[in-house]
């Protein structure tokens, strides 16, 4: 897994991602300008109150170059303006650690504690497309850091010497400078990050909500218009034009309906809380078949072997709804065969506290190359038969919350075995 600071968990596609992600950080962006103009002007203030005019120019420059990154971050040179701030943050500490102004005791050297926040920054600031900067800047801060304390060496064999009469001034205020500075972003990134997430969440629960409200009331007239047909055929019984039109009208009905009930299903896998209550696995799987009967030839075979004990521990309704899918899809991809009747066995066993379901048919197979996809959202391995590409992606989702795991084996031409593995234990 990549690192992605702030990353978001969601449905976007990766060019989408990067565009939220760069949002976000350019959103950050602005925050640490602030931060930087506002450490500028402190830090000048001390530095001539102090005396030491050279720390106060550097810092003074500091806070007008961050005037420039305002101006071409509101130009749309947001890149730039990011890249300017963060390599005139890395000079000036670097300067300030080089000139101290103590130069008996080198007791300011305590500002290289800056480098911290300025490489939290970096990585948050560049997201999306553009995290390959924040790396890139994020070595290179740490590489100078080690480095200006290795050429420097009495950062490692004075440290007495700054401590000899007590804590330094310097190092106070620059140890708390650097962690209020820390403090800061990680506050914001927490502030952002959970305003994200209850706007996604919001947006998803009124998504969510619209689409179970339409998709169900869609249903009802469109039952209706199916029992008109109905009668409408019965009606048209001597006029075989008529009849193909109603028949060919009530095949798409019955698509919109099957596209309908896996909307439905989806949308309800995302809704309700998952439920646990022991049943026989034999029930779903046993009506499923009494309802399919019908609807293929005489020769087609329905099979189903169980072993062991057919008593589950899971969401009745979900794992219904995971067999009732694949099961017909073995009868939907069937392929008649002139050697063997077309079939689909069913066959469950128990292995420890796991349960493995296994939906086997010798149909039309599924090519290698479609194999990897086939539980994509929308994702259809053939034109064979209608379908909306949502049956296999909602089973994969409904295992994920079940805590299962399901796995296609295919060979084109010869059939396709769906394993599904799911856990067997009380709650």
């Amino acid at each position: 897994m990549k690192f992605r600071p702030l990353d978001i968990e969601s449905e976007f596609n990766s060019q989408e991602q990067d565009t939220i992600l760069v949002r976000k950080g350019n959103q950050i962006h602005v925050i640490l300008l602030l931060l930087s103009a506002t450490y500028g002007i402190l830090y000048t203030f001390v530095n001539l109150i102090q005396g030491y005019q050279l720390q106060g120019i550097i810092n003074a420059t500091s806070v007008l170059i961050t005037g420039v990154t305002f101006i071409l971050y509101y130009r749309n040179r947001i890149l730039i303006s990011k890249i300017l701030n963060l390599v005139q943050l890395i000079i000036v500490i670097s300067l300030m650690f080089y000139y101290s102004p103590s130069s008996a005791t080198h007791e300011a050297d305590s500002i290289l504690v800056f480098f911290i926040p300025i490489s939290l920054g970096t990585l948050i600031v560049f997201q999306g497309r553009e995290r390959k900067y924040g790396y890139f800047f994020a070595v290179l801060i740490f590489l100078l850091m080690t480095s200006l304390m290795i050429i420097d060496k009495h950062t490692l064999l004075g440290v007495e010497e700054v401590y000899e009469e007590g804590i330094s001034h310097e190092l106070i205020l620059n140890l708390c400078g650097a962690t209020l500075a820390t403090l800061l972003e990680v506050i914001f990134i927490l502030m952002l990050s959970n305003k994200i997430d209850e706007k996604l969440l919001k947006t998803n629960k009124e998504l969510d909500s619209f689409v179970y409200s339409v998709s169900h009331d869609l249903r009802s007239p469109l039952l209706s218009v199916r029992g008109l047909l109905q009668l409408s055929m019965d009606e048209a019984k001597d006029d075989e034009l008529l009849q193909k039109y109603l028949l060919m009208a009530n095949s798409s009905i019955d698509h919109l309906d099957d596209t309908i009930r896996e909307i439905l299903a989806y949308s309800r896998n995302t809704r309700v809380e998952v439920s646990h209550e022991p049943f026989n696995i034999d029930e779903p799987i046993e009506q499923i078949y009494q309802d399919l009967k019908y609807a293929v030839h005489d020769e087609f075979v329905f099979e189903k072997q169980i072993s062991g004990s057919p008593v589950l521990f899971s969401d009745k309704a979900r794992i219904n709804t995971v067999l009732r899918n694949l099961i017909v899809n073995a009868v939907k991809y069937q392929k008649k065969r002139s050697d063997q009747k077309s079939y689909v066995k069913t066959s469950v066993k128990t292995v420890g506290n796991q349960m493995i379901i296994s939906v086997e048919d010798n149909g039309e197979g599924i090519s290698k190359d479609n194999l990897v996809k086939v539980f994509d959202m929308f994702f259809r391995a053939t034109t064979s038969s209608q379908g909306t590409g949502l049956g296999l992606y909602i089973c994969k989702e409904i295992l994920l919350k079940l805590h299962g795991k399901i796995e296609a084996r295919s060979e084109h031409g010869k059939g396709t075995n769906m394993i599904v593995t799911i856990l067997n234990t009380k709650k």
